[in-house]
Formats: C-alpha cells, sequence, structure tokens
C-alpha cells in the first residue's frame, strides 16, 4: 500500500474506530482496497504499535479539522491511482479539496480539479475530455459510498508567484 505521508507533513488524521481505543491516527488510504492504515499516537507524540488495516465506512474523524485531513488523504490516493492507471490527463495540474454541507444540509465533499487554462476558446472536444474526467472522478467517489455527496467541479490553475 502506497502511503500518503509525504503528503501530510503533520500528523494524520485522528480518528475512532469502533473496538479500538486510544489516540488513533490514519497513516495510510487504499482506494482500490477500500481500506485505511491506522496506527496508535502515543502521549509523546510518536507513533507506537502495529498498524492496523479497517474499512473506510468504519472510520469516524475526531473533528472538522480530521475530516478535511481524511478526504485529501483519500482524494490524493484516487488521484495517485488514476495516474498509475494511465488515466490522469496532462491537462490537469492541481486540486482542491474541502468538506462542507450541501444546499440541503447533507454533509458534502468538494473537489476543485485545477486545469490549464486553453488558449483562446476551448473547442467543444476538449470541453468534452474536461467533463469526462469530472464524472470519473466523481464516479470513483460516488462508489466509496462514505456518506459525503461529491460536488466535483473544474477550476482555471494559475502559476504561484
Amino acid at each position: 500500500m502506497a502511503s500518503n505521508r509525504a503528503v501530510l507533513a503533520e500528523r494524520g488524521p485522528q480518528v475512532s474506530i469502533p473496538g479500538h481505543f486510544g489516540n488513533l491516527e490514519v497513516v495510510r488510504v487504499d482506494v482500490r482496497k477500500w481500506e485505511a492504515e491506522f496506527q496508535v499516537r502515543s502521549a509523546d507524540g510518536s507513533l507506537i504499535g502495529p498498524k492496523f488495516p479497517t474499512r473506510f465506512s468504519m472510520i469516524r474523524p475526531d473533528s472538522e479539522e480530521d475530516t478535511i485531513k481524511f478526504w485529501k488523504m483519500l482524494v490524493d490516493d484516487l488521484f495517485r491511482v488514476l495516474k498509475e492507471n494511465g488515466e490522469l490527463p496532462d491537462f490537469v495540474k492541481d486540486k482542491e479539496v474541502s468538506t462542507d454541507n450541501d444546499s440541503t444540509g447533507e454533509p458534502a465533499l468538494y473537489v476543485k480539479i485545477l486545469i490549464k487554462p486553453a488558449r483562446g476558446e476551448a473547442d467543444d472536444a476538449t470541453v468534452d475530455r474536461w467533463n469526462d474526467f469530472v464524472h470519473l472522478v466523481q464516479d470513483r467517489l460516488m462508489r466509496l459510498r462514505l456518506g459525503r455527496l461529491p460536488y466535483v467541479r473544474l477550476g482555471e490553475w494559475r502559476r504561484k508567484r
């Protein structure tokens, strides 16, 4: 299972998992298996003991901050898998992930796929490719069935100055 530790320089999401006790932290996710690995974080701040696998559906983030960290790990792993499978188009430059409630008050996941802007007007074929990729990402996230409806949209990528 590939590590997402490089994505999170700080601590991973703190979670509750039925049947496990202590200060639990997600250290890896794998969207192919629908699993996460977690470890116990000791009082001195180090991760201790073995890594335990669990299904995504069993994980309950402890706070809103932990919720967004967990979803960012999932989206990062999904994009890693898409890249490995040759399904990540060249026009995708980055992504932004956030969580909130949608207009009906239900928990939602928002993913903005940042794409390189087209020179001039984008032709129909280019727009179709953009839309196909948005639908692919939304479909893969919906298949996880994790209680948050994914809203996926495009945004314009701009170089950081």
